[in-house]
């Protein structure tokens, strides 16, 4: 179990709602969660349980009224501890009447509390990599970007100079296992297929030496040995760069090999915390939501088990 005291992510009673055709929605209701340093936490749940909510707020990216209605996000980042929603009071109860002045003064704040984190503090890897991904710049340069951006906020005695920079951004390249990384520094994303654009944005998203990852069903739209290939890199790197991950998917096979504690998610709600190793033990008693995900996984029998 994570302890909130060395935590690089603490979510406390996370709460997000969105008004709809049919009244206000709650799409997350009191989600909590902490994951530590070089530690993955599985985020597990059929799609529209809540998962890709949670961590967006995280990143600072829900737009929209309601959105964050309550909750707890802190971000830790070379020692620092960064309370993402401590305005969020102040910004809710304003007039009904000053809704879009709201809105707006909502939005303002929120990059001014995620400026010096995105890319830093909190990076992401999505489903589609060629969306992430810059068409109009090579690979290579969308590494160096990273490596830029971090080395800009250090001092100037200690950054590393244009050169060592692009060595630096080949080795991620070389890291991620890309086929010929050379060729690939000076190629544009549509000139990959898309398990080489996934490795590349992995390369884009560790090269910035982030707090946390999250890793959003990375290996959609993947075959079956891209996918494995992709599950044991990101194990490697987030073990070697002492990186907490936070893995969302609904394949319950990727998260007992990735993970180290998996919560589930129905509804919006967290129905079950566990350990991977536990989630493995097929004679522990399970919430009947995450039996229901390991039958349909053959990871155990049905009634006549």
């Amino acid at each position: 179990m994570s302890d909130h005291t060395t935590s690089v992510v603490d979510v406390r009673d996370l709460v997000i709602e969105f008004d709809t055709p049919r009244g206000r929605s709650r799409v997350v209701d009191e989600v909590s969660f902490s994951v530590s340093p070089g530690e993955v936490l599985g985020i597990l749940g059929e799609s529209g349980s809540g998962k890709t909510m949670s961590t967006q707020a995280l990143l600072g990216l829900i737009d929209g009224y309601p959105g964050v209605m309550g909750g707890q996000i802190d971000l830790t980042f070379q020692g620092e501890r960064h309370s993402l929603l401590s305005e969020l009071p102040h910004f809710l109860f304003e007039k009904r009447g000053q809704l879009e002045k709201q809105e707006r003064g909502w939005r303002k704040h929120r990059f001014k509390a995620m400026a010096s984190l995105w890319g830093r503090g909190a990076t992401a890897i999505f489903q589609n990599p060629r969306r992430s991904l810059d068409p109009l710049m090579t690979v290579g340069q969308q590494v160096l970007e990273s490596i830029t951006a971090r080395e800009a906020h250090k001092p100037d005695d200690t950054k590393l100079n244009k050169e060592a920079q692009s060595i630096e951004a080949l080795e991620w390249l070389e890291r991620v296992k890309m086929v010929n990384p050379k060729r690939v520094f000076g190629s544009y994303p549509h000139e990959l297929s898309g398990g080489m654009c996934q490795r590349a944005m992995i390369a884009v998203a560790l090269a910035c030496k982030p707090s946390v990852l999250i890793a959003d069903e990375p290996t959609t739209g993947l075959d079956a040995t891209v996918r494995a290939q992709v599950v044991h890199l990101l194990q490697d790197l987030i073990r070697d760069e002492r990186c907490a991950m936070l893995y969302i998917t609904h394949d319950i096979r990727e998260m007992l090999y990735l993970a180290d504690r998996v919560i589930v998610m129905r509804h919006g709600k967290v129905l079950e915390r566990v350990s991977t190793e536990d989630l493995k033990d097929r004679s522990s008693e399970r919430h009947p939501y995450t039996r229901t995900l390991l039958e349909a996984a053959g990871m155990i029998g049905g009634d006549n088990e």
